[in-house]
């Protein structure tokens, strides 16, 4: 139980990063100016990760035992596989600008599709150590930043924003840097809080991660109750037998504590 537990985890945080990697995707897309090549390299990359997704819906398609509950249930899943890039790459050969601009943004339709899918996972991981604060009072200081080194600079707002973000995350790239006292200050303002955002989410994974390994050396008796809350969450697909098990398996653990 252990084992199969612990492979489904990694399993879903495999998911999780190709669902993140395509955002990335995206966002370098809408970002910069790619040239023919690589944008193609792109195409190939999203193209991959959309037929993992096909091949995972499918796969628990058919291990599901009421198709019919679980194609009802999973309508978005399905939407979500459908290959829009592809179906649009012609339009790309005669430039239509707002259909290729229409099938970028059924891509992100398809990515928060995906997102869904993992929302109480992230839900956990996001309140673990306060982090959701964290994020909350980076964005915001992100947010002051970008509108500050705009004034400061006479910067204009994407800069700024790439500017801000770069240095909060203590990347640093360099391709921007201010020039006058008021934004060297501001930068160090950004980088201190930076660093401490760094080692805040650094410490919240330890913690998440630290904290599934420890519930997993629970009791034989909580493995099978949480084994049973899982299935009960999946109702649907659960058959007569599947419930008479759960009834029995139930009845035993009460035995036993009697």
């Amino acid at each position: 139980m252990a084992v199969k537990s612990k492979w489904k985890d990694i399993y879903e945080w495999f998911m999780m990063i190709l669902v993140l990697l395509v955002l990335v995707l995206l966002f370098v897309e809408f970002r910069i100016e790619l040239t023919p090549d690589t944008e193609r390299r792109l195409q190939c990359i999203d193209t991959g990760i959309l037929i993992i997704f096909v091949i995972d819906y499918f796969v628990r398609l058919l291990l599901a035992d009421s198709k019919k509950m679980f194609i009802k249930g999973n309508i978005p899943d399905l939407i979500a596989i459908i290959p829009v890039s592809s179906l649009f790459r012609v339009v790309r050969l005669v430039r239509l600008t707002r259909l290729i601009r229409l099938a970028r943004t059924m891509r992100l339709v398809r990515v928060v599709v995906w997102l869904t899918r993992f929302k109480d996972r992230f839900a956990d991981f996001i309140r673990t150590n306060g982090m959701i604060y964290v994020v909350a009072i980076t964005v915001a200081i992100n947010l002051f930043g970008a509108i500050g080194i705009y004034f400061l600079e006479n910067m204009d707002l994407v800069n700024a924003f790439w500017w801000s973000f770069v240095t909060i995350t203590t990347v640093g790239y360099g391709d921007i840097s201010p020039a006058t006292t008021g934004g060297k200050l501001l930068a160090a303002v950004l980088m201190l809080v930076g660093i401490g955002f760094i080692g805040m989410l650094t410490g919240t994974i330890a913690t998440y991660f630290l904290g599934e390994g420890s519930n997993k050396k629970e009791s034989y008796k909580q493995q099978t109750i949480n084994s049973i809350k899982e299935q009960i969450d999946n109702i649907d697909n659960l058959t007569h037998e599947d419930v008479e098990n759960i009834i029995s398996v139930l009845r035993a653990l009460k035995n036993r504590a009697g």
